[in-house]
């Protein structure tokens, strides 16, 4: 990605986004890749080495966490086993919070910094969609510090990083909905066949041949599809497979 200009305004600065779909199969993976962009994109601006620790959490579901390097995974790691550091507060602060070793907040937080060879850091609280918050912690070198002039551009990468994070969520959360739409029309499919296959062989009604489709599975203790299935796969040609056509254009 390329560097963001020295001040807040201009039109490079309008619509930048960074892309953390490509290569990316689930939000685990784009947030690894924003762990990445970030901190290559820090350390440019603040002239040294710079890692990043990124955290996403859910109100409702587990917390994944991200590091641009092994060091600062553990840093990330950290956040989601102890909630004790600024990036679990992440989204209480409003503007990003510089930690430094001088400091008396977050005592333990710092050693686990200096344990893992990192000394300030600096804490990105990202907006995302409600029940869902993040946090990028860019965790500097010992005794470096983090200027204003740096964290000023740290508050607009994190307008960027905000925005790009939640189009991947989103993107993913659609991909995810297509396949679990996939997956039941398959399993409709497996189970109306399957339910046609008994009607034609008993001579009863959707809702009898069903019945027994259901009473087999309670019998045996198995899906309803995975009691179809072995009655598709039975027949002379086979289960037949589930076709998905695309809507005719008018």
């Amino acid at each position: 990605m390329a560097d963001g200009p020295a001040n807040n305004e201009g039109p490079d600065r309008q619509g930048f986004l960074l892309d953390l779909m490509t290569g990316a199969d689930d939000e685990a993976a784009s947030l690894q890749k924003l762990a990445y962009a970030s901190a290559r994109w820090l350390s440019s601006t603040a002239g040294t080495g710079v890692e990043c620790a990124a955290v996403l959490y859910r109100q409702r579901g587990s917390t994944a966490t991200a590091g641009s390097t092994t060091e600062a995974a553990a840093v990330a790691a950290s956040e989601d086993e102890y909630s004790d550091g600024p990036a679990a507060l992440g989204s209480t602060l409003a503007a990003p919070t510089v930690v430094s070793q001088a400091g008396s907040r977050w005592q333990a937080y710092r050693r686990r910094l200096l344990e893992q060879g990192f000394g300030a850091a600096l804490v990105l609280p990202l907006e995302l969609h409600p029940g869902v918050s993040a946090a990028l912690v860019f965790l500097g070198p010992p005794n470096h510090a983090f200027t204003p002039r740096v964290t000023s551009e740290a508050a607009w990468f994190g307008e960027v990083a905000s925005r790009s994070l939640k189009l991947a969520l989103d993107v993913h959360g659609v991909i995810r909905a297509g396949d679990n739409l996939k997956q039941v029309l398959e399993s409709r499919t497996s189970i109306d066949v399957a339910c046609g296959v008994l009607m034609a062989q008993n001579r009863c009604s959707y809702a009898e041949a069903f019945s027994r489709l259901a009473g087999t599975s309670r019998n045996r203790n198995l899906k309803v599809r995975s009691v179809a299935d072995s009655i598709l796969k039975a027949m002379p040609s086979g289960a037949p497979r589930t076709r998905f056509e695309p809507p005719a254009i008018a």
